[in-house]
């Protein structure tokens, strides 16, 4: 099947003008004309509005936050400041009801605010072609606008477009080169890539343009911990906790102890964390990570309790994805496939409750549980149920150009062909989802399976140096690591 890098054409083409420039490191100065309108009739809210902008470049997601609700009380029929809410906020009733705010409110906006906003709404209602276009012409039409091409690249970063992202972001950068901002993203297009060398490149010069602000500690600690040098990234990350408790640098404390195998440590460092949330969401997704330390010691028991835990408080704040992901992970989780089908249809059955949930965030997860019902099945040789749910998977990548739903499909398929013994069929499959490490794990399988020893070789290595805080790292890579080990001593 088709990736979506065909959707960028117009992006990867554009006729980029590069502009000298020398500005304050915090705001990208630009010539008027150049850059996105903002549509309100008050100057307070465009204060507020411009506050909140520097608070979201500085990832201050609360204050960016505060700042734009106030900018809508100021001016209520201020779409861009809305649309911004809708991006932001991980509410999903203040999603929901600020997007809907932006769509209505959009024909009174200019014609550049009417196309960010058929992007970033587009982009939760799983529009996704009609999305990728408006922001390929939103970038067109301001070719110079360096805050514009940053907003574009940490989409297209979050989408796991490191390549396209790292385009955009260098031409930020050419047009205001001391943009805080566009280098935090940057090296994370890089390490993500595995640049680690320009990845830490980035974050030097982030840091010293913003030594004083907690997040380029936050940033450089999680980069750091992806190269496996846990020991640097806590100090990061304790430079960033100390310049601002509230920030969110606990969490990066947590996830790095939790990677390094001290998990009654990185409990307590979630427990602080929960702590200093600034969101239900957040709270409830910081438990979703402390239950993760019960699963890399073996303690079914504790891991199943805090995971019900996270479920039941998702449940009653109305947070529909994070109940089904809770469930989600207890299906991966648990040994017994007949109570691992149960968890996978407790996950479905969040989705379908009436609560507030973007398109997006509802058929993604759908994709996720879809895939887990595949790989289980295959697992337990139910190879009907893994071909209805790859099925399904296939009907929606079809429809959708999610990344996610793209990536689920083809882990599901692979997995299922590799329960089958076809692995070679399954390669091409597995290759698409290269970064999950489940699907690593068989792609090693299949590759060792058709002979392809060097291939098989680079994915090991790969695949055991992933450092990285999800529930897949947790199934799959200590066990990796230790066989690896454990074959390595054998005569």
């Amino acid at each position: 099947m088709l990736r979506r890098c065909c959707l960028f054409l117009l992006l990867l083409s554009c006729s980029w003008v590069f502009a000298d420039s020398k500005t304050s490191p915090k705001t990208p100065a630009q010539g008027k004309g150049n850059q996105l309108p903002v549509t309100t009739s008050s100057t307070l809210a465009r204060t507020d509005f411009e506050a909140a902008m520097q608070n979201f470049e500085q990832y201050r997601l609360n204050e960016s936050l505060q700042f734009l609700r106030a900018a809508t009380k100021s001016d209520p029929k201020f779409a861009q400041a809305f649309i911004m809410i809708a991006k932001i906020s991980k509410d999903p009733a203040e999603q929901a009801e600020a997007r809907q705010q932006a769509k209505r409110l959009a024909p009174e906006a200019s014609p550049g605010e009417q196309l960010l906003i058929l992007w970033l709404a587009g982009a939760q209602e799983d529009n996704y072609l009609p999305a990728i276009a408006a922001m390929n012409d939103l970038l067109a039409k301001y070719p110079r606008d360096a805050r514009l091409a940053f907003l574009a690249g940490d989409w297209l970063t979050l989408q796991e477009r490191y390549h396209q992202a790292a385009i955009v972001l260098e031409h930020a950068l050419s047009i205001v080169p001391n943009y805080p901002a566009v280098l935090n993203d940057l090296g994370y297009t890089y390490a993500f890539d595995g640049d680690f060398e320009k990845a830490f490149a980035a974050m030097d010069r982030y840091v010293a343009l913003l030594p004083d602000e907690p997040n380029p500690h936050d940033s450089y600690g999680e980069l750091l911990r992806m190269d496996g040098k846990f020991e640097a990234a806590l100090e990061q990350y304790r430079v960033s906790v100390r310049m601002d408790p509230n920030f969110g640098s606990e969490l990066g404390v947590a996830d790095t102890l939790a990677l390094m195998g001290k998990e009654q440590d990185a409990r307590a460092e979630y427990g602080r964390a929960i702590v200093f949330a600034g969101s239900q969401g957040e709270k409830i997704q910081y438990e979703l990570q402390s239950a993760l330390t019960w699963i890399r010691e073996g303690n079914h028991k504790q891991a199943e309790k805090a995971l019900a835990e996270a479920a039941k408080h998702a449940h009653a704040a109305g947070q529909a994805r994070l109940e089904a992901e809770a469930h989600r992970i207890l299906g991966m989780y648990q040994p017994n496939f007949k109570f691992a089908s149960k968890e996978l249809q407790a996950a479905e059955f969040a989705l379908q409750e009436p609560h507030e949930i973007s398109v997006t965030d509802r058929n993604e997860e759908q994709a996720r549980i879809l895939q887990v019902e595949a790989t289980r099945s295959a697992e337990g040789e139910d190879l009907s149920s893994a071909a209805k749910a790859v099925s399904e998977l296939e009907a929606m990548a079809g429809k959708s150009r999610s990344q996610v739903i793209q990536l689920c499909y083809h882990g599901a398929a692979g997995a299922t062909l590799v329960a089958q013994g076809k692995y070679a069929e399954a390669i091409s499959h597995l290759q698409e989802d290269s970064a999950d490490p489940l699907s690593m794990r068989l792609l090693w399988r299949a590759y060792n399976s058709t002979g392809a020893a060097a291939d098989a070789q680079s994915v090991a290595s790969k695949l055991a140096s992933l450092n990285v805080p999800t529930v897949e790292q947790a199934l799959v890579v200590p066990q990796f690591r230790a066989r690896l080990v454990s074959q390595a001593r054998q005569p």
